[in-house]
């Protein structure tokens, strides 16, 4: 575990200076609204359509070595974005290097962190990942809108382009499990779609919606309320910083309570982080939303997220994993449309979409209708 916390501190530490300023990056060099949000749609269009294929190449590369070939997709990705500019074409081909990258990486890190995670103690090393993630993100969108502020986008791509390629090296000394693919693409959709896994796949749409809307719409609404990039890295920096002080207890409390109880509460607080944003009007008020967001984000998360791997635990590993991102893209893929249509309409677009995203949250809870007993059993009685 401390190899995988590593690893995926360095990751995000990079991707934490470069991912909330991609949207503001296409924003500045003059791509519309609703073209970034079709940017961003088909990205998940072809790791829908090329997901199951996905999965059958990381089976065969292994974990190792898939997420390697990640970050190589990873940094075609940041070149890619440097000359956007001048080759326009790069537009319609970006998405689909994301798509390649997300398939390697996500497969591999999920199906790594199934198979080293203790079950009586998975709240806690959920916790310790989500930890790991907050403490990359203290400085560094901060420090990710100070380099753009100064030496420009370029440089931002090429530091985080060694980050990434250092967060691989602690993967090297990971013990590696094989996993078959015991599933073909027929049987894979068809469970996707199954009333029994109806539960899962609303909370997984409601994470999959809401994640999306303020990954791609909060940096550009911030912008457009003319807050300069190094005041949207400080107020996501300062965010995380009062986010770090709930993890450690949240992980404790996911071990000792029932969890479906705490994904309840949490869901509960974390819809009004949604509609707060909504009223978000300036540095003071974004700043206030967004760290009670990201609190009872982590509420939320931890015990969620502690649910899902034990779900995954008794079901056949990769499969659930490769179901997972599958409902993830796909639900994008259903939603984004609209809100593409909210933006080209433009009656107060932003209120509108997170709004959605308030709504989409809810359905966090549909989980809690999963019953882990009943999961073992079937375990048991398929071997």
């Amino acid at each position: 575990m401390n190899e995988i916390y590593l690893s995926y501190g360095l990751q995000n530490f990079a991707l934490g200076m470069i991912s909330i300023f991609i949207p503001v990056y296409l924003y500045k060099i003059g791509y519309s609204i609703p073209w970034i949000l079709f940017f961003y749609l088909l990205l998940p269009f072809c790791f829908v359509v090329f997901g199951y294929w996905g999965a059958r190449a990381v089976a065969r590369l292994g974990v190792k070595k898939s997420i390697l070939v990640s970050i190589m997709f990873l940094f075609l990705q940041l070149a890619g974005l440097k000359y956007l500019p001048v080759w326009g074409w790069l537009f319609y081909l970006l998405p689909l290097i994301n798509a390649l990258k997300a398939m390697f990486y996500n497969y591999s890190f999920n199906l790594n962190f199934v198979q080293h995670s203790d079950s009586k103690h998975r709240g806690r090393q959920v916790s310790g990942l989500q930890a790991v993630s907050l403490v990359a993100s203290l400085l560094s969108p901060f420090l990710g809108g100070l380099i753009i502020k100064f030496f420009g986008f370029t440089i931002l791509f090429v530091v985080a382009a060694i980050l990434l390629f250092a967060s691989v090296i602690p993967l090297v000394f990971v013990k590696e499990k094989s996993e078959p693919v015991s599933f073909n693409q027929q049987g894979l959709f068809s469970d996707i779609l199954s009333a029994a896994n109806r539960p899962i796949a609303m909370s997984h749409a409601g994470f999959a919606v809401e994640e999306w809307i303020g990954f791609v719409l909060w940096p550009i609404f911030l912008t457009v309320i003319f807050i300069s990039t190094e005041s949207i890295g400080a107020i996501s920096s300062l965010a995380a910083c009062a986010t770090f002080l709930v993890l450690y207890f949240v992980g404790k409390i996911s071990d000792k309570r029932d969890k479906r109880s705490l994904i309840r509460f949490g869901t509960i607080l974390y819809f009004f982080g949604w509609v707060g944003r909504v009223f978000a009007n300036s540095f003071m008020t974004a700043l206030f939303v967004d760290t009670y967001k990201r609190i009872s984000g982590q509420i939320l998360q931890v015990p969620w997220t502690s649910y899902i791997y034990d779900i995954a635990s008794k079901r056949d590993h990769f499969k659930f994993v490769v179901e997972r991102e599958i409902i993830f893209d796909l639900s994008r893929v259903i939603v984004a449309p609209l809100i593409i249509l909210i933006f080209i309409i433009n009656y107060h677009p932003f209120a509108f979409s997170f709004s959605v995203a308030a709504v989409f949250s809810l359905l966090y809870m549909s989980l809690n209708q999963t019953d882990l007993a009943a999961e073992a059993a079937t375990k048991d009685r398929h071997g």
